[in-house]
């Protein structure tokens, strides 16, 4: 049995209208339940170990586009205390992260870095020569890694033993957040971007078929410059957008509703199902705010 709230009176001229309204029917405020500004610099990804109890961050430190070798991955706990900032260095611009295999995988520029999650090293480095600007990660059914170049408009593909384009063209719309769900390659699209990533339409999100390849919408209609891409508990994606700042909930149906708003440059989300903790890296702010979603 659904329970009423108590009745609200509202003035409409000519006397007082009892309205009853549903709990159910009330929109739920995101509840801000931490936030981390120290140590982090241009902070691109989240990304919750649930094994190991933690959080990894990946930090661009300025330039996205350019290989210095300042980039690391800091480590922190799931309620915004620093654990090591910067656990893992020697990378440029790190960016999207997925564990597999007691592994960290993350892109950097042109490379896809494996590192180790016991000692916070890398292992290996696959250099993808024809890459423009790699972005974010997922991994399959088999343990291969997926990674978005979201410049080139491609998607790539490692075995464990090549890498290869698994797919390519303007009709991925620069790719850029990545799942696997059923079967499925879930992207969050750019829109297709120039080199300064300005686009003429905004992207949205879609699925691809692993086996077949087939493209499909999720999304019908343009929905931002999206980033960030997870699955909340019940099963609808969290998608963020990085330039109006937004954070999505977007039904498998494709229904779109805005959660948050304000956050200058929103990336790579993360999520953490005890609590249903929605994690949101600043990129603009070095920050990473934590917000629990009903």
């Amino acid at each position: 049995m659904k329970h009423l709230m108590a009745p609200h009176l509202v003035w409409i001229g000519l006397g007082f209208l009892s309205i009853f309204v549903h709990a159910a029917d009330v929109p739920s405020v995101p509840e801000r339940r931490w936030e981390l500004d120290k140590g982090l610099r241009t902070p691109e990804s989240t990304l919750y170990d649930a094994a190991n109890q933690c959080v990894y961050v990946s930090n661009v430190v300025g330039d996205p586009k350019r290989a210095d070798g300042d980039g690391y991955i800091s480590k922190i706990s799931p309620d915004g205390k620093m654990i090591a900032e910067k656990w893992a260095q020697g990378m440029s611009a790190p960016k999207g992260m997925r564990i597999s295999n007691g592994s960290l995988w993350v892109s950097d520029i042109q490379h896809l870095v494996q590192i180790d999650l016991k000692t916070g090293q890398i292992a290996l480095r696959v250099f993808v020569p024809s890459a423009r600007f790699l972005n974010d990660v997922a991994i399959g059914p088999l343990s291969e890694v997926y990674v978005s170049d979201t410049l080139g408009s491609r998607i790539y593909k490692y075995d464990g033993m090549k890498t290869t384009q698994w797919m390519t063209g303007d009709e991925l719309e620069s790719p850029n957040g990545l799942l696997v769900k059923d079967g499925k390659l879930i992207v969050a699209s750019w829109g297709l971007a120039r080199p300064d990533f300005t686009v003429d339409k905004l992207g949205g999100l879609y699925s691809i078929d692993l086996k077949t390849r087939e493209k499909l919408p999720i999304t019908t209609e343009p929905l931002g410059n999206m980033d960030g891409l997870e699955l909340d508990a019940g099963g609808n994606f969290l998608a963020s957008d990085w330039v109006a700042g937004k954070v999505f909930r977007v039904t498998p149906e494709g229904k779109a509703k805005e959660l948050l708003s304000g956050i200058s440059g929103a990336a790579d989300i993360g999520w953490i199902p005890d609590g249903q903790t929605l994690l949101v890296p600043s990129g603009n702010g070095n920050r990473v705010f934590a917000y629990r979603i009903l």
